[in-house]
C-alpha cells in the first residue's frame, strides 16, 4: 500500500443491497506490506451486519474538498 502513496482508504459494505456511507480509515495502523484484499474479511458493516467489506485506496485523503453542488 505505502508503495503506491496510500496513507488512507475508504471501506463500503460488501452488500450492494446495502446503502450505507463510506468510512474513511486511517490506513497508518497497518504495516507497509498489507494487502487490502488481507483486510476485507475483518470488517463488519454497522448498518447491515453483514461480515466483510469492500476497501479501496482513499487517494484524496489529503486534498481539500471541492464543492461542486449546492443547495439553496
Amino acid at each position: 500500500m505505502r508503495e503506491q502513496g496510500v496513507r488512507g482508504v475508504l471501506i463500503y459494505c460488501s452488500d450492494y443491497h446495502c446503502f450505507a456511507l463510506d468510512t474513511r480509515f486511517d490506513a497508518d495502523y497497518w504495516a507497509d506490506d498489507v494487502r487490502l484484499s488481507d483486510i476485507e474479511p475483518g470488517f463488519t458493516c454497522t448498518a447491515c451486519g453483514k461480515p466483510g467489506a469492500d476497501v479501496r485506496p482513499d487517494f484524496n485523503r489529503n486534498r481539500k474538498p471541492v464543492m461542486v453542488m449546492s443547495f439553496r
